[in-house]
C-alpha cells in the first residue's frame, strides 16, 4: 500500500488511528520501506489529526507498542536515525523521527545508548551536533524543539560527551537557550521553559563530570548576572516542585557550583535565598528513610553550607534559630530514627563553619554530645555512636553515572521494561567554579 497513491479519507480520528494500526500490521517484506511509510503518513496527516504534544506522544506510542517495532528494534532506530533524523532537513520529519528516538529512549535507557552508539563518527556525535545546531537555528519553531531540547536532555543523561563534542557546547548556544528561558518566562505552557532549563543543568554535569578545563555554563551566568533572573528564580522554583529524583540533584549540583563560585555569591535574589532554604529545611527533614533518601538529604546540606556562608544571608540571616535546631536534630544520636554518619559529618561542618564562625555562637554540647568535636564512626544507621576525634573531611558534590557509549545491540537482547532503570546519582565529584 502506496500512501502517495491511495486517497484516504477519514471521518474521525478514530478512523485514522485505526489505519495507524493497520500499517504496522499488514505484511511486510522490507522492516525499512514499512518505517518510512509510518513516517510519511504522519506527516501527511499531521495538520488533521498531530497537532499537539499528547498527538504526538500518542501516535509514536503506537508505533513503539507494536509487535513490528518489538520485533525490529535495532534495525527500526537505525533505520530512523541515518535515512530520516541525520538525513533530513524538512522539520516535519525530522519531527516525527526525533519523536521515535526520544521515547523509545526513555522506555528503555539502553535504547537510548544504542542510538548514540550508532551515531557517533570520527568520534564526534553527529546526532547530537546535529540537534545543537537546529536548536540554535530554532528548526521547526516550537513543535520540532519540544521533541528536540528533551532528545538532546536523554542523550546527556545516560552517556558522557567525548571530547570532541564538547565544542558543540559553546558559549553562543548557552546565550540562546539562556535567551530563551527569558523570552518564555510568560508563556502558558510552562514545560518548554522547564524543557530549555534542564539541558543547562545537564550540559553542567557534563562539564562537572569530565573536569574539563571550564564550565562554560558557569562562566556564561558569570557575565550573564543581570540578565538571567527568570533561569535564576526558575531554578528554585523547579526544585521547590520536581519529584523526580535526577532533577533534583542535577539542580542541586548547579547550585553547588554557583554558590562555591565568588563571581556568583550574590547571584540570586535575597527572596529567591529565602525560598531555597525553606525547601532545604522540608526537604531535610521530611525524607523518609527508603533507599537513596539519605544520599538525597546529604545533597540538599552540601547546598546548605555556601548558601548559609557565601551568600546574602550571611549578613541577613534567616530562619536561624529553625536551621540550627534542625541541624542538631541530626548529629545528635538521642534520634529515634537512625542517621548516616556521612550526614553527621556535614552537619558537624555546617555548625562549625556557620553557627560558630558566622553567626559567632558557641558550638555548644547538644543532649550531652559536644558538638564541636563530635566525629561519627563508620557504623551504620541507629548504632553509629558520637565520638571525640580530629574533624574528618565531608564528601565534595558529585556526578551522576553516566556511562560511555555502549555496543550495539541485537533484536534479540531487546530489554524489556521490568529492566529499566534511571542511572543513579553518584555524590562524590568536586565541583569547581571556573577562574576561582
Amino acid at each position: 500500500m502506496e500512501d502517495g497513491i491511495i486517497e484516504y479519507v477519514f471521518d474521525n480520528v478514530d478512523d485514522f488511528y485505526a489505519e495507524l494500526d493497520d500499517l504496522l500490521r499488514q505484511p511486510f517484506k522490507d522492516v525499512e520501506s514499512t518505517t518510512t511509510q509510518y513516517l510519511r503518513f504522519l506527516i501527511r496527516f499531521q495538520k488533521d489529526f498531530i497537532q499537539t504534544s499528547t498527538e504526538i506522544a500518542q501516535v509514536t506510542y503506537r508505533f513503539l507498542d507494536s509487535s513490528f517495532f518489538l520485533e525490529h528494534t535495532t534495525t527500526i532506530l537505525s533505520h530512523i536515525l541515518h535515512k530520516h533524523s541525520l538525513a533530513s532537513s524538512d522539520p516535519d520529519e525530522l519531527m516525527f523521527a526525533y519523536s521515535i528516538l526520544l521515547y523509545a529512549g526513555r522506555e528503555d535507557p539502553r535504547w537510548m545508548k544504542y542510538i548514540i552508539s550508532e551515531a557517533y563518527r570520527n568520534k564526534q556525535n553527529r546526532l547530537l551536533r546535529k540537534l545543537l545546531n537546529e536548536i540554535k537555528e530554532f528548526v521547526g519553531g516550537y513543535p520540532c524543539m519540544t521533541v528536540a531540547l528533551p532528545l538532546v536532555f536523554e542523550m546527556c543523561k545516560v552517556s558522557k560527551l567525548r571530547k570532541a563534542d564538547f565544542d558543540a557546547l559553546s558559549p553562543g548556544l548557552l546565550d540562546f537557550l539562556l535567551d530563551l528561558v527569558e523570552s518564555t518566562r510568560g508563556d502558558a505552557e510552562e514545560s518548554f521553559n522547564y524543557d530549555l532549563i534542564r539541558l543547562i543543568l545537564v550540559f553542567n554535569e557534563q562539564f562537572v563530570m569530565t573536569s574539563h578545563s571550564s564550565n562554560r555554563v558557569i562562566e556564561v551566568l558569570t557575565r550573564r548576572i543581570d540578565t538571567t533572573n527568570t533561569f535564576s528564580a526558575n531554578l528554585i522554583f523547579m526544585l521547590n516542585r520536581s519529584d523526580d529524583s535526577l532533577v533534583q540533584f542535577l539542580i542541586l549540583n548547579l547550585l553547588h557550583s554557583i554558590l562555591t563560585c565568588p563571581a556568583l555569591y550574590e547571584y540570586f535574589y535575597t527572596n529567591d535565598l529565602y525560598v531555597l532554604v525553606d525547601v532545604i529545611l522540608r526537604e531535610v527533614c521530611d525524607l523518609g528513610e527508603e533507599k537513596g533518601a539519605e544520599r538525597v538529604r546529604e545533597a540538599y546540606l552540601l547546598v546548605l553550607k555556601p548558601l548559609l556562608i557565601n551568600t546574602q544571608l550571611r549578613q541577613a540571616p534567616y530562619k536561624k534559630s529553625e536551621i540550627h535546631k534542625t541541624l542538631c536534630s541530626m548529629i545528635t544520636p538521642a534520634l529515634h530514627k537512625p542517621v548516616e554518619p556521612t550526614t553527621q559529618k556535614i552537619v558537624k561542618r555546617i555548625l562549625e563553619e556557620w553557627w560558630e564562625k558566622i553567626c559567632e555562637h558557641p558550638v555548644a554540647p547538644v543532649l550531652g554530645v559536644d558538638v564541636k568535636n563530635a566525629i561519627i564512626e563508620s557504623s551504620q544507621g541507629s548504632n553509629a555512636v558520637a565520638r571525640s576525634a580530629a574533624p574528618s573531611p565531608i564528601p565534595s558534590f558529585n556526578s551522576l553515572s553516566i556511562s560511555d557509549p555502549p555496543s550495539p545491540k541485537s533484536e534479540a537482547e531487546a530489554p524489556s521494561k521490568e529492566d529499566v532503570a534511571l542511572p543513579s546519582a553518584d555524590l562524590n565529584r568536586g565541583v569547581v567554579c571556573a577562574g576561582a
